[in-house]
């Protein structure tokens, strides 16, 4: 039997959980990986020297996670969208439809900021979509408060550049204002001619 987690560590899961959403765009998978950060911080309980706040420490370990998630699908091939998401899309009207396309959009953002590299990645991720500041970031990362200031802004431009080459943008033209730009095969686009 496992001891339990610190009252201290739980009172944050549905901050870090909300973070993964944000990461993810997918509940079920925010709360699978919220619950392995739990398990991690539990195992890992005697390392967190309280340097940093326990949230941030949780977001980090979650953080971790993600990237840590997109990277092995990155290695996997696509699959066609499975018959169940189809089913609820047809049924479920328009609202449906707009989740799902939200959802599938935090994913490519997400899939796209994990290509950043570490400590931008680990910045823009905590500073956007976990909310923490420039000190909670820097006693967290080891690092200096105007050195996540550079970093984020380095980070954000950076993913600007890869969300352009990627993603196909209509910024203020539509609800969903990203689709992604087919594949290069072989040097040669998808359905383009050799």
């Amino acid at each position: 039997m496992t001891k339990p987690l610190p009252e201290e560590f739980m009172s944050h899961r549905p901050a870090v959980e909300a973070f993964v959403v944000r990461l993810t765009g997918d509940a079920c998978l925010a709360e699978d990986l919220t619950q392995e950060t739990m398990v991690r911080a539990d195992r890992k309980a005697s390392g967190f020297r309280r340097q940093s706040s326990a949230k941030s420490w949780l977001c980090a370990i979650a953080l971790n996670l993600v990237r840590d998630h997109y990277r092995a699908s990155a290695r996997r091939p696509e699959t066609p969208t499975d018959t169940e998401t189809l089913e609820r899309l047809a049924g479920g009207g328009e609202d449906a439809e707009l989740a799902i396309m939200k959802a599938e959009m935090a994913r490519c953002i997400a899939e796209h900021l994990a290509m950043l590299p570490g400590p931008q990645y680990k910045v823009v991720a905590l500073h956007d979509m976990a909310g923490l500041s420039h000190k909670e970031i820097a006693e967290e990362l080891g690092i200096s408060i105007a050195n996540s200031r550079v970093l984020l802004h380095r980070g954000r431009t950076a993913l600007q550049d890869i969300l352009k080459e990627n993603c196909e943008l209509s910024l203020g033209r539509d609800e969903i204002p990203c689709d992604r730009r087919p594949r290069k095969t072989r040097g040669i686009e998808e359905g383009g001619a050799p």
